[in-house]
């Protein structure tokens, strides 16, 4: 009996300094960079404000400040990543958006090609890896979807 190897479609989506590695189904639509609104005063760095994505208001965040980065210079050919969520809160908040500092890329993922990475990872990190040779970082959604909650209504 031969061995199925499973392959995920995956995306990375640059960031500051990084790729974040996610499966293709994880990801709704990349859209082109819209200042997000900010409605509300004295809010975590991280927070951007909101884009309207087909007709929903949908929280951006930065990705980096999040992770802990004290600065983030928005790339030129910056878009946004709109997340499909997967939180306790999924029902009521099905998506939330983070900024990229380019344009996606697609990439096949599978266990062969997955090795771990010795850097250390950071708060809004699930692991660091390296996928043929080019280092990633997979991103906690739950995490980063969790620190929209307090922008958004219960």
């Amino acid at each position: 009996m031969s061995e199925t190897l499973e392959v995920i479609a995956s995306l990375y989506l640059p960031v500051s300094n990084a790729k974040l590695l996610l499966p293709n189904v994880t990801v709704a639509e990349v859209v082109d960079y819209q200042e997000p609104r900010k409605d509300e005063a004295d809010t975590p760095n991280y927070y951007l404000g909101k884009v309207t994505w087909r007709g929903l208001e949908i929280p951006v965040l930065s990705y980096e400040l999040a992770n802990g980065a004290k600065s983030v210079r928005r790339s030129k050919n910056a878009r946004i990543a709109v997340i499909n969520t997967i939180g306790e809160r999924a029902g009521q908040i099905p998506f939330f958006a983070i900024v990229t500092q380019g344009i996606p890329r697609l990439v096949k993922v599978s266990d062969e090609l997955i090795k771990s990475s010795s850097k250390k990872a950071g708060q809004a990190d699930v692991a660091l890896v390296r996928i043929d040779g080019e280092d990633a970082v997979i991103p906690n959604v739950e995490y980063l979807e969790s620190l929209v909650y307090p922008f958004v209504p219960a």
